[in-house]
C-alpha cells in the first residue's frame, strides 16, 4: 500500500514568518540600544603650517592637493597678519593676554579649508608632509556639542 503524505498547509509557514521578523526586530532594536547608528555628519577643519623658506612652487603644490578634498568653501591662505589677528582674538575670547613673544613676524603663514564627512580620508593630505615648504599638517575634527568633543586627526 503506498505511502500517504500528510498535506502541508500554510499553518506552518506563519509561525516561522512571525518568528522571523520578530527576531530581526529583537536584533536591531538591541543594536540601536547598544549604540550601534550612523555616524553623523562631522566637520573636519585643514590647516598646513609653512615654513618662512617655502617658494611659490611649494605654496601652489600645498593649494592644489587640498583642492582635492570635499570642500565646504574655497582653500584659504591666512597671512601673517590673519593669523595674528586670529591669535589675539583667541586669547581675548580666553580672558587672557597675548603673550609678548607672540608678534606678526613669528607666525606662519598657513593653508586653511574646512571639509565634512562621516570620517577623513588622510590620503589626499599625507603627501603634504614631504613637501619641503610645509612645517606642519594639522587636521582637527570640530566638536558637535559637549558629549561628542572635537580632535586632533593623526593624520
Amino acid at each position: 500500500m503506498p505511502r500517504v503524505e500528510p498535506k502541508r498547509g500554510p499553518g506552518r509557514l506563519l509561525p516561522a514568518l512571525i518568528a522571523l521578523v520578530v527576531g530581526a526586530g529583537a536584533t536591531f532594536g538591541g543594536l540601536y540600544l547598544a549604540g550601534w547608528r550612523a555616524q553623523p555628519q562631522r566637520e573636519f577643519n585643514v590647516s598646513v603650517f609653512l615654513k618662512e623658506t617655502a617658494t611659490q612652487q611649494q605654496k601652489d603644490a600645498v593649494q592644489a592637493a587640498l583642492k582635492k578634498l570635499p570642500t565646504k568653501g574655497d582653500v584659504h591662505l591666512q597671512n601673517r597678519a590673519e593669523a595674528y589677528a586670529e591669535m589675539k582674538d583667541t586669547y581675548a575670547r580666553a580672558g587672557q593676554p597675548l603673550p609678548d613673544y607672540v608678534t606678526e613676524q613669528n607666525l606662519p603663514e598657513s593653508y586653511r579649508v574646512a571639509t565634512t564627512g562621516r570620517e577623513f580620508d588622510c590620503a589626499p593630505v599625507t603627501p603634504l608632509k614631504e613637501n619641503t615648504g610645509v612645517n606642519r599638517v594639522l587636521v582637527v575634527m570640530t566638536a558637535l556639542s559637549k558629549d561628542k568633543p572635537g580632535a586632533e586627526i593623526g593624520c
